[in-house]
C-alpha cells in the first residue's frame, strides 16, 4: 500500500476495494485507487495493476503517465515491451497518455496498466487531467506506485488476502506510513468485536490502542505487542466486548528501540468499527468470592481498626480492600444494589482531605472525576461514601486523596489506588437501557448542532463590531456570540447549542472590567446596559440568567446597550466603544449539578469592544493569542506551543481543499536549461497569476506570520514563560518534540508557508528524551556533592524551579554557576554571565519558585563539581537550545550521511565566524555553502520524513545566521568574482526553501550561466560583462526588495499590535522585523548587491543619474517623498514639487505642479521609452534615475520638506541644493492656474449620439484623418512606401463616431445611451479628479454592458475579406471571434472613461469633452521580440543617432506597467549598435493566435502633444506571461546575433523615418518566430 494525500496534504484513506490495493484516497473531492489485479507470477512475469478514479463525472478524464527505470521515482517514457496500457495509450511530449472510459454502474472508471516484471522498471507513477488545465496529483505529488516495494510488501498483502478470504465480512483498512504498512480487519463477533492487525515492519513495534465515539476522542488505553508472523510481518489480535465496541477504534504504533510514534500523517490511526448489538454480548460471570489481601498490620489506630471491623460486619458481603500509604491507612468496602454501588472509603487521619474518584474499564483509564470531601470521625479517623448509579458502573472504581492543606496527592505508589467493584445481576439491563438513552439523546442533539453550526457563518457576517466563538469542554456544545449595531445602541446576540441532556442551561457571568481585563465587575451596577429578564445577582461581581429557548435546540439571550463612536490611538477609521467591554462567562446545566466551559480550560470571554482589537483577516487567531497571553491567570511555554498546536490544527481543516503547488525535486529547482529559448505560445516557464492561487498565498502568509510573531515574541522573552503554573521538564521536552515535529509535517506539506514555518520551528527548543533527566540529574549532583535539600538555599531554590518550571534560562543560570566555581566564588562574575543571558535579581525573583539567595562554594572537589555541572548543561542545552550547531549536529547524527557530518563538523570546528581576512571569510563563507547546498537537496527530496526534517532545518537555519554573520563581516569585499560567488550561493539558499517564487529560480539560473564569465570580464569585455551584471543584480534586488517588503508588511504591523497589547519595550517593537531579517539570506543578499552596485558603475563608467527627460534650465520646487508615483498620479500639488519617489512603472502621468522626478533606484525606473518618461518630456518635467542608493538617502536626509533647485549638467550629473522659499504667486504651480483657468472656459458637452456619417468598418484603402487617428492612418499610408523586407500587420478599422452609432443602435438606445449621457452629465469643468474617478468608473460599466449590433459584426467580417482578397492571404478573416472581438472593442471605448487622459489632456489645455475614438483592428504578431524606436536621440538631440529598447515578447511590457528595464542601444547612421542596458524585466508576454484592438483616438493626434498610453490596446485573447530567463536569450547571449538584429532594427526606423518625408518617428514594431520585421505603428516624435 502507499499513502495518499488530499488536497490540505493529509492521509486520507478509504475502505479497500480489495486487499490487494496498492493505493487508494480521496483528493480534491475525489477517489483513487489503485489496485494490484495480478503479480509477476500469476500472468506470464507481467504485474496487472487497475487504476481507479471515481467521482469524476463522465467528462474526458486523461491519466499522464511515465515509468522509473533507474528509480521509482524518476519520469521516462516506457516502450511496449516494458509497460502498456488498456485502453491503449499515445505518446506525447515526456509522457504517455491514457483515456480513461465511461464510469462502470457504480460511477467508477478504469484504466489497467500491465508491467512486465523483468524489464527493469522500478516504478509507475500518473497524475489526471482534465482538459484544459484542470491536473489531479496525490497532494504536492505525482500518484506513485513503487514496484520495488510492492515486492517487498507480497508477504504482507498474502496475509491480508488470507484474513480477507478467512473473514470476508470483516472491514478492511490499509495504510503506509514512513515505511510501514498498516492492515486492520474487524468483525461482528455477536456483541463484541474482534480486531486483527497485521503490520509490515522491520521494527518491532507495539499497538497502544482505545475505542473512540464520533469524535475520534480516546476513551481508553492499551497497549499490545505484536509478535512476528512471518519476515517483517507482525500480528496481534484484540477483542473488544460491549462498551469499548464503540464507531472506532483509535491506535498508534511505537518502536521503543527508537522511542519513535508513528501516526497516519500526524494524526492517530482511526479505524471506523461496524456496528455491533451489544444486548448480544454474554452477560459477565458472576464475581467470585472476593478474598481480601491478607491484611496490613495496624500499627496506629485500634479505634481506626474497629471502625474497619464495624463497617465489614454491617456490609459482610462487601468488597474489601486496604492500602498504606503517605503513612496512613486506607480502607475501601464496595456494595452493590438493583440500583447503585456504594463505595465506602476510610482513611486514619488527622488532616483534612478529599477523595478523587471516578469509573474504570480493564484498562483503568478513569472515565470522569468527581471529588467529595472526607468528614471527621472520632479520632483521627476519616470517612467518605460515594454513590455511583447502576448506569455507570464499571469495573474498577480509580481514586486519589488529596490534602489541600499542603497541596499534597496520595495515591498508591506512582499509580491510583483501584478498587474491583462487585457486579449486581440488574446492572447488564440498566447499562444497556441507558446506553439506549444516551443514543437517542446522541442523535437528537446531533440534529440540532448540524444546523446551528451551518448558520454561523450568517451570524458571523451580521456581526460587524465584534465576533467570538467559543468550544465547550467534553460535549457540551458550541457558543458564538455577535455584536453589532442597530440604530444608536449595540444589540449582543448569544447563541448556543447545548447539548439535550444539560436540559435549560443557566449562564453565569460579569461584565469584563476593561478591554483587556478578565476581572469582572457586577453587571446590574453598569448604566447603559439593557439586560434580558430574569438577570438575578448571586455574588458581589456575578448575576445568573436561565437561557431562553430560541427554536431548533438553540439556547440564548440578547442584550442591548449604548455606545459612542470615537476616534483610534493611531487615528485610522473610527471605532464604537460600547458602554461595558464584554461579558466573561460559565454555564451550569438544568440541574445545577453540572458546570462547563470552553475546552481551553478559562472563563469564556466575549469582548465587545472593536478598541485594541485586530483589524484584519485571522482576527480570530490574533484575539486568542492576545487573551491567552494578557488574561489567563496561568501561562507557560508548554501551554503556549499546546495553543499553538490547536491554531495550527484548527488552520489545516480551515485551509482543506486549497489549491498547492506541486513539490519540485531538488534536480528541478536546481537545474539550468542552457539551450536556446524556441518561442511558443505558452511560456516554457509561465508565470502563475491566478487570483484564487494569491489570494490563498496571501491567507496562508498571513496565518503562519501571526504564529511566527507570536512565537518570536516568546523567544525574545517578551512573553512569560511561567506564570502561575508548573510543568515537569519532561512534559515540556514532550510537547516541544510534539510541536517542532508538527512544524516539520507542515513544513513538507505546504510549500507556500515554508519561511514561515522554518522561522517559527527556530524559535522553539529542541525538546529531545531528556526532560526528565533535568529533574533527576540535578538531585545527582546535591547528592553527590552533599548539597544539602535546605528551604531557601540558592542551590535548593534552583531545583525547585527546575523541578516545577525549566525554561531556556536555566542555560544562564548554570554557565553562570560554572562561570561562579571556576573563578573561586567571584560574585561579579556570576553576575556577568547572568546579565549576558538577560537574567537580573528581578528575573530570579520573578519565577513560580522564585531564587532570591546567592550561591556558595560547597564543601567539595571543585573540579568534578564543574564537571558535573558542565554535564548537566548539556542536558540542558539538549532540551532548551535547538540553534547551537555543534549540538544540532550530534543530536541529528542518525539523520545525516557521512561525508555531510564531516563538512558540518568542519563548520563546527572553524572557530566561528571571526576571520582576518577577507579570503579566510569567503573560504569559510564558501565551506558553509557546501553544506547548506547538500542540506537543500536532502530536504527538497520527496522522501525525506519529517523526524528528518526537523533535524535538518535547525542545522540549516543555524549555518544561514552564520553565513549571515560573515557577509555583514565582510563590508570591505570590492573583488568582483567573490561577490558574485556569495549572490549565487545565497540564491541557491532561497530558492531552495521558497520553491514557490518561481522568479528567484530563473534569476539563479542566469547568474549561474552567466555570472561567472561577466564576474572575471571575459563576457564580450569588461563593459558589457559589468552591463549584464548590472541588469542582472538590479533584477535580483528588485525581486529580494519585493519579498523583504512583504516581510515587514506580514510582520510590522502584528509586531505593534502584539507588543501594545502586551505593553513590550517600543525598542523592541522597532527593531522587531529588522532583527528576524539580519540572520536571513534575505539581508545577505542585499548587502552583497549593495557592494556590487558601486563596483559595477565604476567598470562600465556609469554616472550616478540617468537622465530619462533632461531639463535645459533649473528647475526649483518643495523636495517632497513618496512610495509609488502610481498612488498619486492624480493628485494636484498646488506648490511647485520635486518629487522622490520609490517605484514608477512607467504608465503612469506625472500629476499636476510637479516639475520634477527623481527615481531612487535603478530597479524601480521606468523604461527610457515607457508612455510616462515620453509624456515627461512633452511637458518638460524633469525625470531622472539614481544609480547610487547612497545618493538617494542623502538626499532623503538633506532636503526633505525643504525647497530645492536641480540642475541637470552636461556630464549627466544632477546638482540639487536648498534654496530659499518664494513667497506669494511665486510659491504656486503657474501650469495648475494655467489649467484651471483653461478648464474653467471650457464647454462641456461630450458626442454620444452623433455617428458623424461614419461606416461601421473601413479598410486601409478608406482610411483618412476625417476618419481615424494616426495610428492608422499612418500604417495605411506607410505600408506601399517600405521595403519589402519591412512588414506591417493586416488591418482595418472601426473609424470614429463608431462607438456613438453602436450607442444609438436599437440593441443598446434605451438600456445604454441614456443612463451613459445622465453619468457623463455630472463631469463639469470643476470637477476635482476624485469625482470625475467615481463618473469614469460608472462609465465604464455602462460601455461593458453594450451589445454588439448584427450590422457591425457582418461590416467587419466583410471588411476583413476584402483586406485578404487582396493581400493574398485571409489572415483577418481566421483570426475573427465576434465575441471576443466585441469584448475586446468595449475595452478599447472604455478607456476613454479614465482619470489618465482626463489629468494629461487637462494639462495639456485640451478638452476631454472633444475626444472621439477609431479602433484599428490588426492581426497580432507573433512576437518574438518588440521595440520602439526614436529616430532622433532623446538625450543628444542628435538627428544621425537614433535610440531604442527591446524587450522579448509582446511591447507591453516596454511602455506598460511592468518592473525592470528594456535592452536599450543607440547607433549612429552607418555605424554599430552601442548597448546601454541589457535586460532586467521580471515577465514576457506570449502572444495568442488572435486579433488586437488599438486605441486610435484624436487625442494622441494632438501637435506638439504626446498622447502615447492614454488609452488602452486590448487582445482578443489574453497573452501568456512567461518569467523571463535571459541566459536562453540570443538577444543577449549571441553578440553576433545580437549586432546583427539591432541593426536590422535601426534601418527600420530610418527606413520609417524617409517614409514620412525624413520627420522624426516614434516607432513600434516587432520581429516575430520568422525573423521578420513588422512596424505595428508610427507616429511623429513629440
Amino acid at each position: 500500500p502507499l499513502l495518499t494525500k488530499t488536497a490540505a496534504g493529509q492521509a486520507a484513506w478509504g475502505a479497500l476495494s480489495s486487499p490487494r490495493a496498492a493505493m487508494i484516497g480521496r483528493a480534491g473531492g475525489h477517489a483513487v485507487s489503485v489496485d494490484v489485479v495480478s503479480e509477476p507470477e500469476d500472468i506470464g512475469g507481467w504485474t496487472a495493476l487497475e487504476v481507479s478514479a471515481e467521482g469524476f463525472g463522465d467528462d474526458d478524464l486523461i491519466m499522464h503517465w511515465g515509468v522509473g527505470k533507474q528509480h521509482a521515482g524518476e519520469w521516462a517514457l516506457p516502450v511496449e515491451t516494458q509497460a502498456k496500457t488498456t485502453p491503449a495509450s499515445t505518446h506525447v511530449q515526456g509522457a504517455c497518455q491514457a483515456l480513461f472510459p465511461a464510469s462502470d454502474a457504480q460511477g467508477v472508471r478504469k484504466v489497467k496498466v500491465e508491467i512486465k516484471g523483468d524489464c527493469g522498471v522500478k516504478g509507475f507513477q500518473f497524475v489526471l487531467h482534465r482538459k484544459p488545465n484542470d491536473w489531479l496529483k496525490n497532494g504536492n505529488s505525482n500518484f506513485l506506485v513503487n514496484l520495488d516495494k510492492m515486492q517487498g510488501t507480497k508477504a504482507f498483502r498474502d496475509l491480508m488476502n488470507k484474513a480477507t478470504a478467512a473473514e470476508p465480512t470483516a472491514k478492511q483498512h490499509v495504510w503506509s506510513c514512513s515505511g510501514v504498512d498498516v492492515g486492520v480487519l474487524a468483525s461482528d463477533a455477536g456483541g463484541s468485536c474482534n480486531i486483527r492487525a497485521l503490520v509490515n515492519s522491520e521494527a518491532d513495534l507495539v499497538l497502544q490502542y482505545g475505542p473512540a465515539r464520533a469524535d475520534r476522542r480516546w476513551l481508553s488505553s492499551t497497549r499490545l505487542e505484536l509478535k512476528k508472523v512471518q519476515g517483517t510481518v507482525s500480528e496481534g489480535t484484540v477483542a473488544l466486548s460491549g462498551e469499548q465496541c464503540q464507531q472506532f477504534l483509535m491506535f498508534v504504533l511505537h518502536d521503543a528501540s527508537t522511542n519513535q510514534w508513528l501516526k497516519d500523517g500526524g494524526r492517530d490511526f482511526a479505524m471506523e468499527l461496524p456496528s455491533v448489538d451489544v444486548s448480544k454480548a454474554p452477560s459477565p460471570k458472576a464475581s467470585e468470592e472476593f478474598k481480601p489481601a491478607p491484611r496490613l498490620e495496624r500499627t496506629n489506630s485500634i479505634r481506626f481498626s474497629k471502625f474497619v471491623k464495624e463497617a465489614v460486619d454491617e456490609d459482610s458481603e462487601a468488597t474489601v480492600q486496604e492500602w498504606r500509604a503517605g503513612g496512613m491507612e486506607i480502607v475501601a468496602l464496595a456494595s452493590a444494589s438493583e440500583t447503585e454501588c456504594i463505595v465506602h472509603v476510610l482513611a486514619d487521619t488527622k488532616a483534612e482531605m478529599t477523595v478523587q474518584y471516578g469509573c474504570a474499564g480493564a484498562d483503568r483509564a478513569w472515565k470522569f472525576s468527581k471529588r467529595i470531601p472526607l468528614a471527621n470521625l472520632p479520632g483521627s479517623a476519616h470517612e467518605a461514601f460515594v454513590s455511583i448509579p447502576a448506569s455507570e458502573v464499571d469495573k474498577y472504581l480509580m481514586f486519589v486523596l488529596h490534602e489541600g492543606a499542603v497541596n499534597r496527592w496520595i495515591k498508591d505508589g506512582n499509580n491510583d489506588f483501584c478498587l474491583e467493584l462487585p457486579r449486581h445481576e440488574e446492572w447488564d439491563r440498566v447499562q444497556r437501557e441507558a446506553e439506549a438513552r444516551k443514543k437517542a439523546e446522541a442523535e437528537k442533539a446531533l440534529e440540532g448542532r448540524g444546523p446551528f453550526l451551518s448558520k454561523r457563518k450568517e451570524r458571523e457576517a451580521k456581526a460587524a463590531v465584534s465576533w467570538s466563538v467559543f468550544d465547550l469542554e467534553g460535549d457540551c456544545g458550541d457558543v458564538d456570540v455577535a455584536c453589532y449595531s442597530e440604530g444608536a445602541k449595540l444589540k449582543v446576540e448569544l447563541r448556543a447549542w447545548l447539548h439535550p441532556r444539560l436540559g435549560k442551561c443557566t449562564l453565569h457571568f460579569g461584565a469584563l472590567q476593561g478591554s483587556r481585563s478578565g476581572d469582572w465587575k457586577p453587571p446590574l451596577e453598569q448604566k447603559g446596559v439593557e439586560w434580558p429578564a430574569g438577570v438575578q445577582a448571586v455574588d458581589a461581581k456575578a448575576c445568573q440568567v436561565q437561557l431562553q429557548d430560541m427554536g431548533g435546540h438553540v439556547q440564548g439571550l440578547d442584550i442591548a446597550m449604548t455606545a459612542t463612536t470615537k476616534k483610534s490611538d493611531n487615528g485610522s477609521d473610527p471605532v464604537i466603544e460600547p458602554a461595558i467591554a464584554g461579558i466573561s462567562f460559565v454555564m451550569k446545566d438544568e440541574t445545577g449539578n453540572e458546570w462547563f466551559k470552553p475546552r481551553s480550560g478559562g472563563n469564556a470571554n466575549a469582548r465587545f469592544s472593536s478598541i485594541g482589537r485586530w483589524k484584519g483577516e485571522w482576527a480570530h487567531v490574533a484575539d486568542k493569542i492576545v487573551e491567552q497571553e494578557v488574561t489567563w491567570e496561568q501561562m507557560s511555554l508548554k501551554r503556549r506551543y499546546e495553543n499553538c498546536l490547536d491554531f495550527v490544527d484548527s488552520w489545516e481543516k480551515e485551509s482543506e481543499g486549497m489549491a498547492m503547488r506541486k513539490m519540485r525535486s531538488w534536480n528541478t529547482l536546481m537545474h539550468v536549461d542552457n539551450r536556446e529559448a524556441v518561442w511558443s505560445r505558452m511560456p516554457s516557464m509561465p508565470l502563475f497569476e491566478v487570483p484564487e492561487e494569491e489570494d490563498i498565498k496571501a491567507s496562508k502568509e498571513g496565518f503562519w506570520s501571526w504564529i511566527f510573531v507570536w512565537q518570536r515574541f516568546s523567544f525574545q522573552r517578551l512573553l512569560t514563560w511561567e506564570r502561575n503554573t508548573c510543568t515537569q521538564p519532561r512534559m515540556l521536552a514532550g510537547t516541544t518534540n510534539q510541536i517542532t515535529s508538527r512544524m516539520a509535517e507542515l513544513w513538507k506539506a505546504h510549500l507556500r508557508c515554508r519561511m514561515w514555518i522554518r522561522w517559527t520551528l527556530a524559535t522553539m527548543g529542541r525538546g529531545g528524551n531528556a526532560g526528565q533527566q533535568i529533574r533527576d540529574e540535578i538531585l545527582v549532583i546535591m547528592h553527590a556533592h552533599d548539597i544539602k535539600e535546605i528551604h531557601g538555599t540558592y542551590y535548593e531554590q534552583w531545583h525547585q524551579k527546575l523541578h516545577n518550571n525549566t525554561t531556556p534560562e536555566d542555560i544562564g543560570i548554570c554557565r553562570a554557576i560554572i562561570k561562579y566555581l571556576q573563578t573561586d566564588g567571584n560574585m561579579s562574575e556570576y553576575w556577568k554571565v547572568l546579565g549576558d543571558h538577560g537574567i537580573d535579581k528581578e528575573r530570579l525573583a520573578s519565577y513560580s519558585r522564585p531564587i532570591t539567595t546567592e550561591p556558595n562554594l560547597p564543601n567539595t572537589d571543585r573540579n568534578r563539581l564543574i564537571k558535573d555541572f558542565e554535564r548537566y548543561l548539556g542536558i540542558l542545552r539538549s532540551v532548551h537550545d535547538a540553534l547551537d550547531l555543534q549540538l544540532a549536529v550530534d543530536h541529528a547524527k542518525w539523520a545525516l550521511p557521512g561525508d555531510l557530518q564531516g563538512k558540518l563538523q568542519a563548520i563546527c570546528d572553524m572557530n566561528g565566524t571571526k576571520f582576518s581576512s577577507l579570503d579566510e571569510g569567503h573560504g569559510k563563507f564558501m565551506k558553509i555553502h557546501e553544506a547548506r547546498q547538500q542540506i537543500l537537496s536532502i530536504l527538497n527530496s520527496r522522501e525525506v520524513q519529517p523526524n528528518q526534517i526537523k533535524e535538518l532545518l535547525i542545522i540549516d537555519y543555524s549555518c544561514e545566521t552564520q553565513q549571515s554573520v560573515l557577509i555583514q563581516g565582510m563590508g570591505a569585499e570590492a573583488r568582483l568574482v567573490q561577490l558574485g560567488d556569495q549572490l549565487s550561493c545565497l540564491l541557491t539558499s532561497l530558492v531552495g526553501h521558497l520553491p514557490t517564487e518561481d522568479e528567484l529560480q530563473a534569476i539563479l539560473a542566469d547568474w549561474n550561466t552567466l555570472g561567472g564569465a561577466a564576474a572575471q570580464q571575459k563576457w564580450n569585455g569588461p563593459t558589457e560583462s559589468a552591463l549584464l551584471l548590472k541588469a542582472m543584480a538590479d533584477r535580483t534586488s528588485r525581486v529580494v526588495g519585493e519579498l523583504c517588503d512583504k516581510c515587514q508588511q506580514l510582520m510590522g504591523p502584528k509586531a505593534a499590535f502584539l507588543g501594545e497589547q502586551i505593553e513590550a519595550p517600543k525598542r523592541n517593537i522597532d527593531v522587531f522585523v529588522d532583527e528576524v531579517l539580519r540572520g536571513t539570506s534575505l539581508i545577505a543578499v542585499s548587502l552583497v548587491l549593495q557592494r556590487l552596485e558601486p563596483v559595477l558603475r565604476e567598470i562600465a563608467h556609469l554616472p550616478p543619474w540617468q537622465m530619462i527627460s533632461p531639463v535645459d534650465k533649473p528647475v526649483q520646487g518643495e523636495f517632497q517623498l513618496i512610495d509609488k508615483m502610481m498612488h498619486i498620479q492624480d493628485k494636484v500639488f498646488e506648490t511647485p514639487t520635486v518629487l522622490l519617489s520609490g517605484a514608477v512603472s512607467g504608465e503612469e502621468e506625472v500629476p499636476d505642479g510637479v516639475v520634477g522626478v527623481l527615481v531612487r533606484s535603478a530597479k524601480e525606473a521606468p523604461d527610457i521609452l515607457s508612455h510616462c518618461a515620453v509624456r515627461a518630456r512633452n511637458f518638460g518635467v524633469l525625470l531622472a534615475t539614481c544609480f547610487d542608493p547612497k545618493i538617494s538617502e542623502q538626499l532623503e536626509h538633506d532636503f526633505k520638506g525643504k525647497w530645492v533647485e536641480v540642475r541637470c549638467k552636461p556630464n549627466g550629473t544632477l546638482e540639487i541644493e536648498a534654496k530659499p522659499r518664494p513667497t506669494g504667486d511665486a510659491a504656486k504651480a503657474t501650469n495648475v492656474a494655467e489649467d484651471q483657468a483653461r478648464a474653467d472656459n471650457t464647454k462641456v458637452k461630450m458626442n454620444l449620439s452623433d455617428p458623424l456619417g461614419c461606416s461601421w468598418c473601413i479598410r486601409p484603402d478608406q482610411m483618412d484623418k476625417v476618419q481615424v487617428g494616426s495610428k492608422s492612418l499612418n500604417l495605411a499610408l506607410l505600408q506601399p512606401k517600405l521595403p519589402k523586407d519591412i512588414l506591417t500587420p493586416q488591418a482595418v478599422a472601426l473609424p470614429y463616431g463608431c462607438m456613438q452609432k453602436a450607442l444609438i443602435d436599437a440593441t443598446n438606445k434605451d438600456s445604454v445611451l441614456k443612463e451613459l449621457e445622465k453619468v457623463l452629465s455630472k463631469l463639469q469643468p470643476k470637477t476635482s479628479n476624485e469625482e470625475a474617478q467615481f463618473v469614469f468608473e460608472q462609465a465604464q460599466l455602462l460601455i461593458q454592458s453594450m451589445k454588439m449590433p448584427e450590422s457591425l459584426k457582418t461590416d467587419m467580417l466583410a471588411a476583413m475579406v476584402k483586406v485578404g482578397a487582396e493581400q493574398g492571404e485571409e489572415r483577418l478573416k481566421e483570426l475573427f471571434v465576434p465575441r471576443d472581438a466585441w469584448d475586446a472593442i468595449k475595452g478599447v471605448w472604455s478607456s476613454l472613461f479614465a482619470i489618465r487622459p482626463w489629468v494629461s489632456l487637462a494639462k495639456a489645455g485640451r478638452s476631454f469633452h472633444d475626444l472621439n475614438m477609431a479602433v484599428l483592428v490588426q492581426e497580432l504578431v507573433e512576437a518574438k521580440y518588440a521595440f520602439v524606436l526614436h529616430t532622433v536621440n532623446p538625450f543628444t538631440h542628435d538627428k544621425d543617432e537614433l535610440y531604442g529598447e527591446v524587450v522579448a515578447g509582446r511591447g507591453e511590457t516596454l511602455v506598460g506597467n511592468f518592473p525592470g528595464r528594456a535592452l536599450s542601444f543607440s547607433v549612429k547612421r552607418g555605424g554599430e549598435p552601442k548597448v546601454i542596458s541589457f535586460p532586467s524585466k521580471s515577465v514576457a508576454l506570449h502572444t495568442q493566435h488572435c486579433l488586437i484592438f488599438r486605441s486610435d483616438s484624436n487625442g494622441e493626434d494632438l501637435e506638439g502633444f504626446a498622447g502615447a498610453g492614454l488609452f488602452e490596446s486590448v487582445c482578443a485573447e489574453e497573452d501568456k506571461p512567461g518569467i523571463q530567463r535571459i541566459h536562453r536569450m540570443p538577444l543577449v547571449t549571441d553578440h553576433a546575433y545580437r549586432a546583427k538584429l539591432l541593426k536590422r532594427i535601426a534601418e527600420t526606423g530610418w527606413a520609417v523615418e524617409k517614409a514620412f518625408d525624413g520627420m522624426p518617428q516614434d516607432i513600434e514594431g516587432c520581429v516575430d518566430v520568422r525573423e521578420r520585421v513588422f512596424v505595428v505603428q508610427s507616429r511623429p516624435q513629440v
